[in-house]
């Protein structure tokens, strides 16, 4: 059975009364609707049966309709896309997304205290030190304890560090082109503040 076009995720009207592909309207009481929402924004309206339910089952891009609108489920489902195939491309160097935080930031400000790189990052101080104690096992970090307290230690990149931070550079650059192609640059620039607006509106303490 053939998918009917809805027309675009935008337009369309929740919950039920859809065109079908006699340009009637399906009836609200149909016993199931399935709706699937494709990638390039369509919609369509595909009663389950026995012919359909196993194109149901495996259709991957299948959207619940109130997400398919939704800023949070897209911007969280293009994180996850985005790092998966990050780290897809850093396993091909033995690394992964984890383990490439710590290497970018001290690419990035120095030689840092353990404490500090806590600080600056979004990991946890145990997560932090499991990932310190990898990496200083792969020869990528130093860590000396501090001149100025004995009980801190400074973190250093090693030539190998360096190394795996700009590979994982490349990655991330590499990622971030793909997920705007195509995008003129002023549409770019606007994905950008808009996505930092979310950011700003969400950690904001009264959510405005």
């Amino acid at each position: 059975m053939p998918l009917t076009p809805l027309g675009t995720v935008r337009k369309a009207a929740f919950p039920l009364r859809v065109p079908n592909r006699e340009n009637r309207p399906c009836a609200s009481a149909c016993p199931v609707v399935r709706w699937i929402f494709k990638q390039d924004g369509t919609a369509y309206c595909l009663p389950v049966t026995e012919a359909t339910k196993d194109i149901i089952k495996t259709d991957a891009e299948a959207v619940h309709p109130e997400a398919a609108v939704a800023p949070g489920y897209l911007a969280n489902h293009a994180a996850r896309v985005f790092n998966r195939l990050v780290d897809g491309r850093l396993r091909e160097h033995g690394l992964t997304l984890s383990l490439i935080g710590p290497l970018l930031l001290l690419s990035w400000k120095g030689p840092m205290l353990q404490r500090d790189l806590v600080r600056h990052s979004a990991v946890k101080q145990p997560a932090m030190v499991a990932l310190l104690d990898k990496l200083e096992g792969a020869g990528m970090i130093t860590r000396l304890a501090s001149a100025a307290d004995k009980r801190a230690a400074t973190v250093d990149l090693t030539d190998r560090g360096r190394d795996a931070a700009a590979i994982g550079r490349a990655a991330l650059l590499e990622m971030n082109a793909k997920a705007v192609s195509g995008f003129a640059p002023q549409e770019t620039a606007l994905v950008v503040d808009l996505l930092a607006r979310v950011i700003a509106n969400l950690e904001s303490p009264t959510g405005t």
